[in-house]
């Protein structure tokens, strides 16, 4: 086997390892505190984000992007409700 074929059998070998682990080995309370860790590394991923992205580009924050698009799907929802649906 090459060496790329061998590296992507251990990648895909290491990841469902990863995941019968989290499904079969770990409890309900260690899942949630895995989660709940992954949640603050979003937010702090977010927050750097949100910072150096108008230092580097133009366009709008992720934030920013989020915000408008749950104001589209508001105005989505309320165009449906005045068709009837």
């Amino acid at each position: 086997m090459k060496a790329l074929e061998k590296l992507t059998i251990g990648i895909g070998l290491f990841f469902v390892g990863i995941a019968a682990v989290y499904r079969y080995v770990l409890t309900d309370e260690q899942r949630d505190s895995l989660n709940e860790a992954a949640d603050v590394v979003r937010a702090a991923t977010r927050e750097v984000t949100d910072t150096v992205s108008p230092l580097v580009s133009d366009g709008p924050t992720r934030t920013e992007e989020e915000t408008a698009a749950e104001a589209n799907r508001w105005r989505t929802v309320q165009q449906w409700k005045a068709l009837g649906y």
